[in-house]
């Protein structure tokens, strides 16, 4: 058993095979429904010594999003007293590196309690881990006058500033801290990094097939309040008071139609993504979109590491049983508008780019590259006009844009030698450890070292005139230009001609 002080008080934590572990640890105050809507508040100091030997609850939700997000729906239990992150550390003495890691599932679902992050891997690897819950869906990024915009960030930036003011007293050196999330987790990472009130929290940054996707104009974030509203058949004082099970419902209902029914007109930019709750450029916590921030060099001044897997949308593809050429752009058209194009442009471009593809493929490639292929593209370029950049790509490129899906790269990221993976879910196991752990040490090299570390010894700076990634695969590691670089040349608007062949 082991024990630390931080500033609220005494925590109690266990020993896990060679790994000291501080679970379910608060940084902020319950949500409780009067707190709902409200900035995160501090958290009242305990008498005693409190227990950290087990996980909290997490952020209530229930499954949305289809079969894609109800598989990334925690089966956990929920509660108020979620603001909590888990630490693992592997000397409370020591002075290591921080790991600070934000979950993905689309800002609706999933937590920092799910099994894949439980391994202690980057703490076994000299890393302080710390994985966080936030605020998801309405709670915490519902537009409401009044309230502050982007509570779940708003979270996430008190997390980090509880990070910096407790972490060394688990041998974390809070002036060594990577900044990371997958998916959503990724667009957070990327919406952090321009905002001002998480400036100086964070010293590197690992956005993993996520970026500048999910962002909200205020108008946008309007629109989908009088939905919420209107399905809550309720103001917005009264928004307290509602049975949690009746928000969860409507912000699901409203989360399905978004995403299985995309509509420029009703959703604005969100149509692009299919995910509702995002955070809104509020003109206070966050300013303006990350792109524009990158491009002006007002992103955190940073290193980042950032990439995808080479078939984003593999799993998510696999909602329509039947596909042809005309249905691909009915279901693509809503998705492209906010870009200017149409669903029959989008696919007559795509389809003379990838000649090969299947009408499946061409849905796959185009969707894929809308939300997370060409904003990492986009978001690397301009970050690094300023900043180191390495980006890499994840999995073998395949034909017809199949390869590693979304997410196949976290059980391999947080892989460690013994580890339990009969606890995880499929897609989460390891079924070659040598890979995995290759992976797992690349990661671990630039949460470190801040220049990551590949296995052939080389990963060039990322720059946009040259666009070197490292390619990571099972056949093995190495340095090459982008293959996905030049499909930005497919999406000006309508009425110009492309760039030619990719």
């Amino acid at each position: 058993m082991t024990m630390v002080k931080v500033a609220a008080g005494a925590l109690q934590g266990s020993l896990e095979n060679g790994i000291h572990a501080f679970l379910g640890v608060p940084y902020a105050a319950p949500v409780t429904p009067e707190r709902r809507f409200e900035a995160p508040q501090p958290v009242s100091p305990w008498q005693g010594v409190r227990d950290a030997t087990r996980l909290g609850p997490v952020c209530p939700q229930i499954p949305t999003y289809g079969p894609v997000g109800t598989a990334a729906t925690s089966k956990l239990a929920f509660g108020e007293d979620f603001l909590t992150v888990n630490i693992r550390t592997p000397d409370p003495a020591g002075r290591a590196p921080v790991l600070f890691w934000i979950h993905g599932g689309g800002y609706a679902v999933g937590s920092a309690n799910e099994p894949v992050l439980q391994s202690g891997a980057f703490a076994a690897s000299g890393i302080v881990e710390v994985t966080v819950n936030y605020r998801l869906g309405a709670l915490g990024f519902l537009h409401l006058e009044g309230r502050p915009d982007n509570r779940g960030l708003l979270d996430l930036v008190a997390a980090l500033k509880w990070v910096r003011d407790n972490i060394a007293a688990f041998g974390g050196d809070p002036d060594r801290v990577t900044l990371a999330g997958r998916s959503a987790g990724g667009f957070a990472v990327a919406a952090l990094m321009a905002m001002p009130g998480a400036q100086g929290l964070f010293h590197r940054a690992m956005p993993q097939s996520g970026a500048s996707t999910g962002i909200a104009s205020m108008e946008d974030a309007a629109k989908l309040t009088r939905r919420f509203l209107e399905a809550a058949d309720a103001d917005e004082a009264s928004l307290a008071a509602l049975p949690m099970h009746r928000l969860l419902e409507i912000q699901r209902d409203l989360c399905n139609q978004s995403y299985e029914q995309h509509d420029f007109a009703r959703d604005g930019a969100a149509s692009m993504l299919g995910v509702p709750f995002v955070p809104v450029i509020d003109g206070v916590s966050l300013p303006e979109h990350p792109e524009i921030a990158a491009r002006e060099g007002r992103t955190a001044a940073v290193p980042m590491m950032i990439g995808c897997t080479t078939g984003e949308y593999v799993t998510h593809a696999t909602a329509q049983p039947k596909m042809d050429f005309a249905l691909c752009a009915e279901l693509l058209h809503e998705r492209v508008l906010p870009r200017g194009l149409t669903g029959s442009l989008i696919v007559e471009r795509y389809r003379r780019a990838l000649p090969g593809h299947s009408p499946r493929g061409i849905w796959r490639a185009v969707a894929g590259d809308l939300v997370f292929q060409l904003p990492a593209i986009r978001f690397a370029g301009l970050h690094a006009r300023f900043n180191p950049v390495y980006k890499y790509l994840y999995g073998p490129l395949e034909a017809d844009e199949l390869g590693a899906p979304h997410g196949a790269e976290v059980g391999s990221v947080w892989y460690r030698d013994g580890s339990n993976g009969r606890e995880l879910p499929e897609r989460q196991r390891v079924a070659d450890a040598g890979f995995a752990r290759a992976i797992h040490d690349l990661w671990a090299s630039f949460i470190k070292d801040e220049r990551p570390r590949a296995p052939n010894g080389e990963w060039p700076l990322y720059h946009a005139e040259k666009p070197m990634v490292l390619r990571a695969a099972p056949a093995g590691f190495g340095a090459t230009l982008d293959p996905f670089d030049r499909r930005e040349a497919l999406w000006l608007p309508a009425g110009h001609e492309d760039r030619g062949p990719v």
